[in-house]
């Protein structure tokens, strides 16, 4: 085929094929996993540096206003750009490799490790990289599945995998498959994905709880901390003496490891927060992991927050009701299609971690620090976190720059005063999966700050509450606006909600929410209020996805 040139990408050394058609097109057509959200060269997503090679530009249409982020001289945009020649690009922080989603292992073995809970270890057929802390879906013949954690590092364990299964009365799987799998077996996974990972960046003292087999989640973690001598503190709840089936490893670290202690405590008599609070931590520097059920995750949020815990320093699973990966039949199939790698449990995962990221960002946050400072540190915080990329660029906005949209660009010597007002929007990818969360800050006490942001969380709610009513997506805006004017403020109509799905969701539609005819479902949509003071220069932002509260 004529004018057919190679792409090289650096450091990868993946390779694909151009022509004569934009160069996003033919990474995408490749099948590689490339940032990109507008297409207009007006976000910067898919922004890479060029090392050798020509290209063309796409001529700028009138309308399409000047980017507000910088391009170096020898970077270009693919949305933009058409191959003129071999090419070799670097893409400096990009994970080109989509996570694993489907694979298959075999049944090593299977034993009881208490009356009701058994070990289940399985070889996968190919090397899988999994995080600490990270949980698998287990696929049944039926198309249900089962989330099971991953109890060991498999890593360091020729890559076998190790689950904790309590058995459930009348469970199909744990009462009436798992006892018939033998060695040598076949068994179908997806994943890995999950929220609860590590996230220790320094000498920090640790604090995990587990409720249950919950443990399973918590182990790696504990596993990984006592390889780097940390100081830890597991807390164990259980409801008999059997449940802390794995009681003899625990006392031998605890032998081993001078600065790690375990605590058993029976669920009658107390709850692990209650036991934890108890013992004198200091919270305030504290890294917590929790993994169990849902209702001790709830309260020792709340409750070690109150002791000092900082939020982004609270980490626990995202809680999945059921044991069914959500598949999206019930979403509308042209409205919001989805990828082969949607799930509802893989979404949830990537919002809670965002959620994390955003509280992490905000707390480094400091009076005199200028916008384009505030940036660097964001990417950095998120690449720390183990963020792949971003889906559209980091948002940071101070003072005057809060009443602009993206699209209008910001001042990036702009410096964050003593009293101010500060926006923070996050898209990054974890594990496949796109986050979008945004929130407005408060720094002194400025009455019109602390009062746009009040207003600000009012509409929101406001809007999320009419959407359980049946409102379609441009009658929720409706709403927005109409709140957001009885509070005397102004909903900026130009920041209008999108789709958000398994990266990336521009493959399936660039729809504003705003401009939706019909009712959004749950997990694919982002609804987006900016508010606005009508002569002040004061404004204010938060975002999340649709999410019906559990």
């Amino acid at each position: 085929m004529p004018n057919r040139h190679v792409i090289e990408l650096s450091p990868s050394g993946s390779t694909f094929d151009a022509h004569q058609e934009l160069l996003l097109d033919a990474m995408l057509a490749s099948g590689l996993a490339v940032p990109f959200s507008c297409r207009r060269g007006a976000c910067g997503s898919c922004k890479v540096k060029v090392v050798s090679g020509s290209y063309r530009d796409t001529p700028r249409s009138a309308d399409t206003p000047a980017p507000s982020y910088p391009l170096a001289p020898d970077e270009m945009l693919l949305c933009q750009s058409h191959a003129c020649s071999d090419m070799c690009l670097e893409i400096p922080g990009w994970s080109l490799d989509t996570p694993t989603l489907a694979f298959t292992a075999q049944v090593q073995s299977l034993r009881a490790l208490s009356q009701d809970i058994s070990e289940l270890v399985l070889q996968p057929a190919q090397p899988v990289e999994v995080r600490p802390g990270q949980y698998v879906r287990l696929c049944l013949d039926n198309g249900d599945s089962r989330c099971f954690s991953i109890a060991n590092l498999p890593a360091q364990d020729q890559g076998r995998m190790v689950f904790h299964i309590r058995k459930v009365s009348g469970g199909l799987f744990s009462e009436r498959l798992l006892p018939t799998l033998r060695r040598g077996d076949t068994v179908k996974l997806e994943g890995p994905t999950g929220a609860c990972t590590w996230q220790h960046e320094n000498e920090r003292p640790m604090v995990l709880f587990a409720t249950g087999t919950g443990y399973a989640g918590i182990k790696p973690l504990l596993l990984t901390a006592l390889a780097r001598k940390a100081e830890v503190s597991l807390y164990w709840g259980g409801s008999t003496p059997d449940d802390f089936y794995d009681r003899g490893f625990l006392d031998q670290a605890g032998l081993e490891h001078p600065r790690f202690q375990w605590h058993p405590v029976l669920s009658a008599r107390a709850r692990v927060h209650q036991v934890a609070l108890a013992q004198g931590h200091p919270w305030g520097d504290t890294q917590v992991y929790a993994c169990g059920n849902a209702a001790m995750i709830r309260e020792a949020r709340e409750q070690c927050l109150a002791a000092g815990v900082q939020a982004h320093r609270f980490i626990a699973e995202a809680f999945v009701p059921s044991g069914t990966a959500a598949a999206p039949n019930a979403l509308d199939p042209y409205w919001e299609q989805v990828g082969p790698r949607y799930s509802l449990d893989g979404m949830l995962a990537a919002r809670e971690q965002t959620v994390r990221a955003l509280a992490a960002i905000a707390s480094q946050l400091k009076i005199g620090m200028t916008t384009a400072q505030a940036l660097a540190m964001a990417e950095q915080t998120l690449q720390a976190m183990g963020a792949s990329h971003t889906w559209h660029p980091t948002y940071i906005r101070f003072g005057d720059d809060t009443v602009r949209t993206p699209r209008q660009g910001i001042d990036p010597q702009r410096r964050l005063r003593a009293s101010d007002i500060a926006v923070v929007d996050l898209g990054p990818v974890w594990d496949g999966y796109e986050g979008d969360y945004g929130d407005t800050f408060v720094f002194g006490k400025h009455p019109l700050h602390l009062a746009c942001v009040t207003a600000l969380h009012e509409v929101f709610e406001e809007t999320r509450q009419a959407w359980h009513t049946g409102l379609t997506g441009r009658e929720l805006y409706d709403v927005a606006e109409r709140s957001a004017a009885a509070k005397g403020w102004r909903l900026e109509r130009n920041l209008a909600g999108h789709r958000v799905t398994d990266f990336p969701h521009a493959l399936f539609g660039q729809q504003k929410l705003a401009d939706l005819p019909i009712v959004p479902g749950e997990m694919v949509w982002v609804l987006e209020i900016q508010l606005c003071h009508p002569t002040e220069p004061v404004g204010a932002f938060f975002e999340d996805i649709l999410l019906a509260r559990r």
